[in-house]
């Protein structure tokens, strides 16, 4: 179930029960050279980006009311929610509302998903003007199987002052063997 916000980017943060944060090591990530991909994972490749992802997920692209891209790329098992979530959206020539659209998201985390803010820091991402990283954590109080669920996201300007959402949710449970942050740590913009 996807809720809709006057924000095209909130609806995939929200994405009902998956939203929330992912505690990741925010200030040390190094967006330059070539990314460690995971043993396991594939690499998204499209829209200027690229990223790893469990290599058993399934990615399903479609382009928003406006024509933007967007990007779900979930596990083969849904039975349980929430379930694992990594979300892209590509919001064009959107940079001057940047501040705007950071500052929405993270209203959401709080107000409407009761989560916390866990960090919230710039980093340097290069063929980006601005870059945000930040994590949360949203409590367990809904799904079939509710769980506290973390999420790692990156929100950036592009040069060309495109607007690029990065969302990595994971469930808490044990047994997980998703690694989200290896999937931020993966980020790239691609010429």
């Amino acid at each position: 179930m996807m809720m809709r916000v006057s924000n095209r980017r909130l609806p995939l943060m929200l994405l009902g029960l998956l939203t929330a944060g992912l505690l990741s090591s925010c200030g040390g990530s190094d967006f330059s050279g070539d990314p460690k991909i995971p043993d396991g994972y594939k690499t998204y490749s499209a829209d200027g980006i690229s990223f790893a992802y469990p290599g058993d997920w399934q990615v399903a692209k479609r382009t928003d009311q406006e024509g933007a891209p967007v990007v779900e790329i979930t596990p083969p098992d849904k039975s349980k929610t929430p379930y694992g979530l990594i979300s892209v959206l590509v919001s064009p020539k959107a940079g001057d509302r940047f501040e705007s659209l950071v500052d929405q998201s993270r209203i959401v985390v709080r107000d409407v998903n009761n989560g916390k803010i866990d960090s919230d820091e710039s980093v340097d991402i290069p063929g980006a003007k601005k870059a945000l990283r930040s994590t949360a954590t949203v409590p367990a109080d809904q799904g079939s199987d509710p769980v506290e669920v973390k999420s790692d996201n990156l929100d950036l300007v592009r040069d060309n002052d495109d607007v690029v959402n990065l969302t990595v949710a994971a469930p808490q449970r044990d047994g997980q063997d998703f690694d989200p942050a290896a999937v931020v740590d993966s980020f790239r913009l691609k010429d």
